[in-house]
């Protein structure tokens, strides 16, 4: 029972879920725990998502605060219900906050911030959850740190123990850690080194094959994507993922791109090589991305995460042979509305894994939101949600 690399251990008569960096449902963790013999010690969870939205896209800082605070209060509000529906002995906050020691990236330190930050760390998602869920056990452990599974007893490493997340201790921290590994560092970018020519002729033909993956992706894609590359043997290029096929070229001035990437022509050619996947190069934070409309593709991010036929045909086929005739009746400001059981983008079940509010349906499992009335999903392109009021 495997999702995004969560592991259930089952060994004499104690259970733990290890559901760090991965993305479960609601029903595979209540499956997980049947699996355990219906008890499950120990969950991992992650309380921060590795996303790079919003944080490397050019929004102005009112926004991005806004934005940041939904994705911190929604990740938590994920977690709180994957637990209230599991119900562990023992629930364990992990993942976040990243921290950036690469003078390149080290602008975006900013998400450390406790207040602000989109990423909470284990001590503030620790603190939130017991708050929200008082009956509940929670704790959060450093390096070092062991646990008991048959007492419960935790004993804490003597020196993680003096490490804190506290803002005032940060910097300092930081700038010993950026210290010590600075040879990794340079040893990365020796191994990532600049681009030769004719990287505009690598970058066309690595999109034309991508193209050539899957017309579906094409049809759900169907926009215009502008590159801009800097560094030697730069440039501005458009591609244009489109039904009839895949076109690259020199950015036209009067051409409106829906997404723009801005990278360093080093990781461009990294990705091209095959030392990096574009998810790679996407979860490093080493580039700026702008979106017009606002609206997140996920066909787009699926064609470069995945890039082989054979995943872009299983999420074909995942997409379009859904059954939805399992459906649910969700309440908003008087209403009653008839919505399927599942989300349509990646199958959350809704009916535990979902909240109504603002007259929307938000999926905690990726933050996909759907307007009740038209069924229209408000912050990505996916299929409609096909609501209907029916009081």
């Amino acid at each position: 029972m495997c999702h995004d690399a969560a592991f259930l251990f089952v060994a004499d008569g104690r259970s733990v879920l290890h559901g760090n960096d991965a993305r479960l449902t609601a029903a595979q963790a209540r499956r997980a725990k049947h699996l355990a013999g219906d008890r499950l010690d120990v969950m991992a969870l992650q309380a921060s998502g590795a996303s790079w939205h919003p944080i490397c896209y050019e929004y102005p800082a009112a926004e991005m605060a806004e934005l940041s605070a939904s994705k911190r209060m929604s990740k938590l509000r994920s977690v709180q219900r994957l637990v209230r529906q599991t119900a562990p002995e023992l629930a364990v906050p992990f993942a976040g906050p990243p921290c950036f020691l690469d003078a390149e990236v080290a602008r975006l330190n900013w998400v450390l911030d406790q207040k602000d930050g989109a990423f909470c760390d284990p001590e503030v998602a620790t603190d939130w959850l017991r708050e929200h869920l008082p009956a509940q056990h929670f704790d959060h452990f450093k390096p070092g740190d062991s646990l008991d599974l048959d007492t419960g007893e935790i004993v804490r490493d003597p020196v993680s123990a003096g490490f804190t997340f506290a803002d005032a201790a940060r910097d300092p921290y930081l700038e010993r850690y950026a210290a010590d590994r600075a040879p990794h560092i340079a040893g990365v970018f020796a191994e990532n080194p600049e681009p030769g020519p004719g990287l505009f002729d690598r970058f066309a033909a690595h999109f034309e094959y991508l193209g050539g993956l899957s017309d579906y992706f094409l049809r759900q894609i169907a926009m215009l994507v502008r590159f801009e590359v800097t560094g030697p043997h730069g440039g501005t290029w458009d591609v244009r993922l489109s039904p009839d096929g895949v076109s690259v070229g020199e950015a036209a001035p009067d051409a409106r791109p829906h997404y723009r990437i801005t990278t360093a022509g080093r990781w461009v050619e990294s990705v091209l090589s095959g030392r990096m996947a574009w998810e790679d190069l996407l979860i490093s934070f080493r580039l700026s991305l702008y979106r017009d409309p606002d609206v997140y593709n996920d066909h787009l991010v699926g064609l470069l995460k995945h890039a082989n036929a054979p995943a872009l045909q299983a999420v074909e086929a995942y997409e379009t042979e859904r059954d939805w005739s399992e459906r649910i009746t969700v309440e908003w400001d008087g209403g009653r509305y008839d919505i399927p059981r599942y989300c349509p983008h990646a199958g959350e079940d809704l009916a535990v894994g979902a909240i109504v509010r603002d007259g929307r349906v938000h999926c905690l499992a990726h933050n996909f939101s759907f307007d009740l009335a038209t069924g229209v999903c408000v912050n990505a392109r996916a299929a409609n949600l096909t609501s209907r009021r029916i009081g």
